[in-house]
């Protein structure tokens, strides 16, 4: 809890706080050292993972002691490639939709009931792709599913990089909504089955377990670092718009952190001053360039995923491979526990 606390912490308010130099008051460290919170947050996290998987290697080995994560599991070719997919999938798929909600409000203007109707689209969707994945599932198997959601959230992504723009029709967002709905339905219904394929029965449990928390670890970090990247795109796309439209430097820095702080609320009231008219189409403009680059960043991370799933073998194999090594592990422990009693 330590360790991944911290770590969304500081990837969310790095920008905030200063990666190195501080930038924000964080009480009486900060001063003392004239050091940011953050590298401070990120060593402690580095070395609170470190120890808890330092000591879940030693309760997995020892003998009699239930390890809180069994470390024996990864040897599991599928079980590990299956999780890593999970993450990387989990980090595309929550990163745009902990962002899209605002560019539909602030950029495009729709209210907040007409922003749930149309997020609804990717439940809707999920829904279709979940129903028909049963009927599909012995013809392509639980892996040709995984990939032909990613493929389907991709597309859906890409469309959002190609044609987000503050003129968006709200057609055009719908389509791609349903395909990265789809592509959900697909993936997500599937991936579980994918990394458990091979795990023994009387180790599901602790495989389910280990395979949800790499789900919600992927969906915090997605959120962490996808969202950092859209507030820090916003602030500087828009700082040099708006000294494109001849405002000094400093003030353009100054109302673009203020739009960026403010997660775009800041736009309604800029447009209602014609005086500030002209900033408030600057950061329509900015906020949808924002949103493109998350489009095509969480496109390329389905696509890290898709090669991920390409390293999962056949459940035969791994299950044939990870059994041959438990009962040689086991083996060997029996050999050892004997020479003991012998000598006793």
């Amino acid at each position: 809890m330590l360790g991944l606390g911290l770590l969304a912490f500081a990837l969310i308010e790095g920008r905030n706080y200063g990666w190195w130099e501080p930038q924000k008051d964080f009480g009486p460290f900060g001063d003392a050292l004239n050091l940011s919170v953050i590298p401070v947050a990120l060593v402690v996290s580095v070395a609170s993972l470190a120890l808890f998987l330092l000591l879940q290697l030693r309760s997995t080995r020892a003998d009699g002691t239930a390890p809180l994560m069994d470390t024996s599991l990864f040897g599991i070719k599928s079980f590990s490639t299956g999780n890593i997919a999970t993450l990387i999938i989990a980090l595309a798929e929550f990163g745009m939709l902990a962002v899209l909600p605002l560019w539909l409000q602030y950029t495009l203007g729709y209210s907040v009931l007409q922003t749930g109707l149309i997020v609804f689209v990717v439940a809707v969707g999920s829904f279709f792709a979940s129903g028909a994945s049963f009927g599909m599932a012995e013809k392509v198997g639980p892996i040709g599913l995984v990939r032909i959601g990613l493929v389907l959230e991709a597309a859906g992504l890409l469309m959002f990089g190609l044609l987000a723009g503050s003129d968006s029709q709200w057609w055009i967002i719908g389509i791609a909504l349903f395909l990265y709905g789809m592509g959900v339905g697909f993936a997500t219904a599937q991936v579980t089955n994918v990394v458990l394929a091979d795990v023994p029965p009387q180790h599901a449990g602790q495989g389910a377990g280990i395979q949800s928390a790499a789900r919600q670890l992927g969906s915090a970090l997605g959120i962490a670092v996808l969202t950092s990247a859209f507030f820090t795109a916003l602030d500087s796309d828009l700082s040099d718009r708006l000294v494109q439209q001849g405002t000094p430097a400093p003030e353009a820095d100054t109302l673009s952190s203020a739009v960026s702080d403010s997660a775009g609320a800041m736009i309604s009231g800029l447009s209602e001053n014609p005086q500030t008219a002209p900033a408030a189409d600057a950061a329509r403009d900015a906020m949808s360039h924002a949103i493109q680059i998350n489009g095509y960043t969480c496109a390329a991370l389905l696509a890290l995923g898709m090669l991920a799933t390409l390293l999962v073998p056949r459940p035969e194999a791994g299950a044939q491979q990870w059994g041959e090594e438990h009962d040689r592990a086991e083996a060997s422990d029996a050999d050892v526990n004997a020479g003991k009693s012998s000598a006793s």
